[in-house]
């Protein structure tokens, strides 16, 4: 293989790898995820800050495919930092990161326009699968980062609700709605959050932090 051939052959994997955008204010972190990243033929660590004010500066003058967020940084949120980008960069994929999951923080998440939340302790593995679309199902089940879904204000309250043990006719009441209303929203959010029972939506809801406990019923 010639010079030329070889540098063309660089030059097209270079076009085709994703440019990922590292934002997290623990130095450790951000070392071996951007090593990880550019380890892999099909992605690269293309800046790395450690701010929400380097975050979006940076983001303004350095083009992006992916932007991987920390929740928590020393000058703001993520969640903020995610709106800004989502604002600069409509099409570019954004994940979220946490290492302390809580109740409502999916949705908070989907709201500011992240694409994903993922849990910190398992961002390295997981960060790879959703950038490139490919984590497995088994692994969704078991707690693995997934889409956010988009629920209504009322899929919530009847999620919620559903999570307590109410059925149909009890969740109708409290909300002054038909039975069979009621079943429809539930088909709504069973196919949402791609589960095949009720049981099923209120663990895979659980695990997203949508669910916001309470008493009712029990």
């Amino acid at each position: 293989m010639t010079r030329s051939a070889s540098l063309t052959q660089t030059a097209r994997a270079s076009r085709r790898s994703r440019a990922v955008l590292v934002i997290d204010d623990h130095r450790v972190f951000t070392d071996v995820l951007s090593f990880a990243l550019d380890a892999q033929p099909d992605l690269r660590c293309v800046a790395v800050a450690h701010s929400a004010r380097d975050a979006l500066a940076t983001a303004a003058h350095r083009g992006f495919d992916v932007a991987i967020v920390d929740l928590q940084l020393p000058d703001g949120t993520g969640l903020d930092v995610v709106r800004e980008l989502r604002a600069l960069r409509p099409d570019a994929q954004l994940i979220l990161l946490t290492g302390h999951p809580r109740p409502g923080l999916a949705e908070q998440a989907r709201d500011a326009g992240a694409d994903a939340l993922l849990a910190k302790d398992d961002a390295l593995r997981s960060v790879l699968d959703v950038i490139r679309g490919t984590e497995p199902p088994d692994e969704a089940a078991g707690g693995a980062p997934v889409p956010v879904p988009r629920l209504s204000p009322r899929e919530r309250e009847v999620l919620t609700l559903l999570a307590t043990g109410a059925h149909a006719g009890q969740i109708a009441g409290e909300l002054d709605l038909s039975v069979h209303t009621v079943r429809d929203y539930v088909k709504a959010i069973l196919s949402k959050l791609g589960a095949h029972s009720q049981l099923d939506a209120v663990a895979a809801a659980d695990r997203l932090g949508l669910i916001v406990r309470t008493d009712r019923f029990r």
